[in-house]
């Protein structure tokens, strides 16, 4: 993943997400991102502690014990949310936003952050994603 580089961080871009990584503790950068989140006037209306549930159902399946800490921010802005919905009723389902903060168990002090990849072709999304970025380079830059 890419890392901060003279001052900018750069994501690692995929088909399905965004993702930013920088050497931290996990609770600083989890704190950080609600911090910024928080400063913006959003407030988490969930925090799914996506490591307990995947830790405690691996055995189950059969899988392994991929994080060493995981958690997914649910949120959202109200302005931007009624310009996605008021463009169509249907955009519903972009709201609330996802942004993750986890640790690999397999390199626990790389601490990634990611959104999901932005709607290309939705320019009601485009806030919203700058909005979301701007979250995470806030909250990386403090670490």
């Amino acid at each position: 993943m890419a890392e901060n580089s003279l001052g900018e961080f750069k994501p690692v871009i995929t088909a399905a997400a965004w993702v930013y990584s920088v050497n931290a503790e996990f609770d600083d950068v989890a704190e950080s991102l609600v911090e910024a989140i928080e400063a913006r006037g959003m407030v988490i209306s969930y925090v799914s502690q996506a490591d307990s549930m995947l830790a405690r159902t691996a055995a189950t399946i059969g899988g392994r014990v991929v994080y060493s800490d995981a958690k997914v921010l649910l949120f959202c802005k109200a302005n931007l949310a009624h310009r996605l919905v008021e463009e169509n009723p249907h955009h519903l389902v972009l709201c609330p936003y996802a942004m993750s903060v986890y640790g690999l168990a397999a390199e626990p002090a790389k601490i990634y952050v990611g959104i999901r990849a932005p709607l290309a072709d939705l320019d009601e999304y485009k806030a919203v994603h700058q909005l979301l970025v701007a979250v995470i380079v806030e909250a990386l830059a403090e670490q």
